[in-house]
């Protein structure tokens, strides 16, 4: 008997072996322990182990680690106090999964033996931890929406609130809630700005009658800040549930959204309304002064020169001139005047109950008064002159659109009549606007249809009195008007930026006439091409010059750019780099229409040039008047004390040509030799003056 398994004594009762044999895979027998003292088939495929790799081992063996202190603390108790009992924990199976197990333990006292019930509620308890995941998962995502969500019961009471809503309405967690919908601890505003009244409020009203609220803005005032929120309300279809809440905070939104509202009608360096807030408040203005009898003045400001402060100090610093010169124009006006920028250095000024046009020059000669005095600036003074167009309701005009634009008309003709002046719109004025409106479009016309023609005056030497050089002038064959002067067209082609595409055909036309004279025997004689301010100023220029060069293989040496002392005196540091550039090329410089302009006569040792012209104004009263001669004397002088050759245009009489020889004059260039001419007959001109036979 000593060698009988273990067990075989406790199993040798009836009772027990008639269960086994009744219920052969219901439970497990086990010692007060925990030892398997008899396993089933089952169970221990279940576990993948076989019925002998079981028995005699203790149910701790094939415990998980983290229910091990559970499991002994339950059959210690059950040794003490053998009642039945349901526990459950973790086995681990031979290919170490974990399952779960439900233990029913039935102790039998005078066998000493457990007799172990097991139900294996893995999947369920798969689920349920699932289930418990997902739970948490949501609750999380309902708690940490970027909104803020409420919900309430069926009479607007708050039952739920998310971390959200509880941060925007400073509800604490945890806190039990004696609130509804009807809020009244914080003051609600609509987007007028008018006050919400609890008992008027949409929420209330979409929880009696289960209404969808979307897209309504409310603004909530606390601490002194508006926060507003767009509000999505839905009824929840269960019984005793209310309302379902969101409060998206936009607070962000609304602010950009004003922004961007005062961006479109403001401008942002002087705080002034711009464009698109004037016209929106001149229609009534007009209407105001119709009904009684009375004029609106319409006021284009512009600064004088502004573009040269700017290039030269620097756009911060012009930002400051711009808000000082605001600053005073709203001083020197009328309170109930409007001003307004326009963008840049252009401001308009609204003058509303006008008597007569005397009224507007009075506040113009205000504005213009007002300027006089210098700005300080960085401890430095800057004087600012402006100018100003003026326009008037209705005479010049009925609709903003056109008082603008002849308000605009009148501020260019005092640009040209010297600058620093007010100057009123006319129906003279008027008139010249629509021509120049009519030619300008003419003129983008004529550049595809190759309506422009290059003519050629040649340039006489004084002493041997043969040709040395020609100058290319711009023509305009207009099909109606014939020939257009180059003083009509070239300004409206440097405003409209048409200059670059007429300079670059007149630099290459130029170029490829001086190949076909070289061709025919023409030698020594300097092509000379006018080159405007915008295009000196255009990075395109030499690249421009270089290739047409290189095109027609003409020597560079044979080219001359003529440059305005203007354009060069704009920004002469500038200049001079580009000069030099040209230079590098191998073509020369001449400075035109020299005396016109501002420079100092001692600036002239700085630039890269080789001559002179001498303008033509001088010129032509050279005999008649005496200072003119004398200034032609002093250049021609201080021309060749710099080694440069100076050339006069515009001689038309003998008596001319032999006061100008006197004078020191090299290069005559003007009617009395030869007027401007086609290519074909300046070709024929240089041939016999230079005695080229055919």
């Amino acid at each position: 008997m000593q060698n009988e398994p273990l067990g075989s004594n406790i199993l040798s009762g009836l009772t027990v072996k008639s269960l086994l044999a009744e219920y052969p895979n219901s439970f497990q027998v086990m010692d007060w322990e925990g030892t398997f003292i008899s396993v089933t088939e089952r169970f221990a495929k279940f576990l993948e182990f076989s019925p002998k790799e079981i028995a005699g081992k203790s149910i701790l063996d094939f415990t998980q680690e983290d229910d091990k202190e559970n499991t002994k603390y339950t059959f210690d108790s059950l040794g003490e106090n053998p009642n039945i009992l349901n526990f459950e924990n973790r086995l681990v199976t031979k290919s170490k999964e974990e399952v779960w197990i439900i233990w029913l333990l039935i102790p039998l006292r005078e066998s000493k033996i457990i007799l172990a019930f097991d139900r294996d509620v893995t999947i369920q308890k798969d689920i349920s931890f699932e289930f418990l995941l997902q739970q948490q998962k949501y609750k999380s995502i309902f708690d940490n929406l970027p909104m803020g969500i409420a919900i309430t019961d069926e009479k607007g009471k708050i039952v739920e609130t998310n971390k959200t809503a509880r941060n925007y309405f400073n509800i604490q967690d945890g806190e039990l809630l004696n609130r509804t919908l009807n809020i009244r601890k914080y003051t609600l505003i609509q987007p007028n700005g008018n006050k919400i009244y609890p008992r008027k409020s949409s929420l209330m009203r979409a929880l009696r009658h289960k209404e969808v609220i979307r897209n309504m803005e409310i603004g909530l005032i606390k601490e002194d800040k508006i926060t507003w929120f767009d509000i999505l309300a839905t009824p929840i279809p269960l019984e005793n549930f209310g309302l379902a809440v969101a409060f998206l905070d936009i607070t962000q939104r609304r602010h950009a959204e004003e922004k961007i509202a005062y961006m479109a009608f403001f401008d942002q360096l002087t705080n002034l309304p711009n464009r698109n807030s004037l016209i929106d408040k001149l229609f009534p203005i007009f209407e105001e002064a119709r009904r009684h009898g009375n004029l609106v003045g319409i006021l284009a400001i512009d600064l004088d020169n502004f573009k040269i402060i700017n290039d030269s100090r620097g756009h911060d610093f012009g930002d400051k001139i711009i808000k000082l010169v605001a600053y005073r124009i709203r001083e020197s006006i009328r309170v109930y005047d409007l001003i307004s920028r326009q963008g840049g250095d252009e401001f308009t000024v609204v003058l509303p109950d006008l008597s007569n046009e005397r009224d507007a020059a009075v506040i113009s000669e205000s504005i213009l008064d007002a300027m006089t005095h210098p700005f300080v600036i960085d401890g430095e003074r800057i004087f600012v002159n402006i100018s100003i167009g003026i326009a008037l309701y209705p005479t010049d005009g009925k609709d903003s659109n056109t008082l603008l634009k002849n308000a605009d008309s009148a501020l260019n003709l005092a640009k040209s009549q010297g600058k620093n002046c007010y100057v009123f719109f006319t129906e003279e004025l008027q008139t010249v606007v629509a021509e120049r409106l009519e030619i300008e479009n003419r003129m983008r016309i004529a550049i595809i249809e190759n309506q422009f023609t290059l003519m050629y005056q040649p340039k006489i030497d004084l002493y041997t009195k043969k040709p040395v050089g020609v100058e290319a002038l711009i023509r305009w064959r207009h099909p109606e008007r014939g020939l257009i002067s180059p003083n009509v067209f070239i300004p409206i082609s440097e405003e409209t930026g048409m200059i670059l595409a007429i300079g670059e055909w007149v630099i290459k036309s130029a170029i490829q006439t001086m190949r076909i004279w070289k061709d025919a025997g023409i030698n020594d004689v300097s092509m000379a091409v006018n080159i405007s301010t915008k295009q000196f100023k255009h990075e395109k220029l030499i690249s421009t010059i270089a290739e047409n060069l290189k095109l027609f293989k003409v020597d560079p040496h044979d080219l001359e750019v003529e440059l305005t002392e203007s354009s060069v005196m704009e920004n002469a540091d500038e200049a001079v780099r580009t000069m030099q550039e040209i230079r590098k090329l191998g073509a020369k410089i001449a400075i035109d229409d020299f005396g016109t302009g501002y420079s100092s006569l001692g600036y002239l040792k700085k630039l890269p040039i080789s001559s002179l012209k001498i303008d033509r104004s001088f010129v032509s009263e050279i005999t008649s008047d005496k200072d003119s001669k004398t200034i032609i004397h002093a250049v021609s002088n201080l021309a060749h004390n710099l080694g440069l050759i100076v050339v006069a245009e515009g001689a038309e009489t003998e008596e001319q040509v032999s006061l100008l020889a006197e004078s020191g004059v090299d290069l005559i260039q003007g009617f009395f030799f030869a007027k401007p001419m086609t290519s074909e007959d300046c070709l024929h001109f240089l041939r016999t003056e230079l005695g080229i036979s055919d």
